[in-house]
């Protein structure tokens, strides 16, 4: 049992370490924890037909994670480099919603692709200690 965990485990290092030789929008994405978090809270409203802004972000993610001031410079970085875009709120014209560029929503795709199933067993679990 343990030889099994320890490929798995070398399988997913030498995925990992191949990052190396990434994209820089997967480079951005796979930077920080915050960084991740980000890009897939933008994917996620995205994909739900929400919008996002600079607050909603910074109201959805946890403050433990990073300050608003890190917050905002991830999002900087990421208009900076054309990984996201910012577009006028149809809502109210004084905000800008950020969405992921559609281009780099296709590897978001595939991250979810390469990810269906693996995380079910963990979502599974803290959802049963939450009704518990």
């Amino acid at each position: 049992m343990s030889l099994d965990y320890g490929k798995k485990i070398s399988d997913f290092l030498e995925l990992y370490y191949t990052l190396e030789s990434a994209t820089p929008f997967q480079k951005f994405m796979y930077s920080t924890r915050l960084s991740f978090c980000i890009c897939l809270e933008l994917a996620k409203s995205q994909y739900l037909g929400n919008t996002t802004s600079f607050e909603k972000i910074c109201n959805l993610v946890p403050k433990s994670f990073g300050s608003r001031a890190t917050i905002q410079n991830i999002l900087n970085m990421g208009l900076k480099n054309s990984f996201f875009i910012k577009v006028q709120s149809k809502m109210d014209k004084r905000v800008q919603d950020i969405k992921v560029n559609e281009e780099h929503l296709k590897y978001v795709e595939i991250w979810i692709k390469m990810h269906t199933g693996i995380f079910d067993p963990a979502v599974t679990v803290e959802k049963e200690k939450k009704v518990s």
